[in-house]
């Protein structure tokens, strides 16, 4: 019997570079309080979080229905 390979996150709880490995660590955990640690690669990490930045400019509706232009966004304070 093959156990469910899904996992629905449902918040991020740690996000951590390991720079010995040069690995960036997500760790998410399920309503039910489950946590799952997923280690990528650097280079592969980034490509994610540019994936996922492409995708939310593609599709405003996934982060609030606002458009938000980069060109356009205040600086942020320092």
């Amino acid at each position: 019997m093959l156990e469910k390979s899904r996992f629905d996150a449902q918040s991020v709880n740690r996000l951590a570079m390991v720079n010995e490995s040069r690995r960036f660590e997500m760790q998410f955990a399920d309503s039910d309080g489950k946590k799952v640690l997923v280690s990528l690669p650097v280079q592969v990490a980034v490509e994610l979080g540019c994936r996922i930045c492409d995708l939310s400019e593609h599709a405003p509706y996934l982060v609030g229905g606002v458009r938000v232009s980069r060109r356009n966004a205040s600086p942020r304070s320092s």
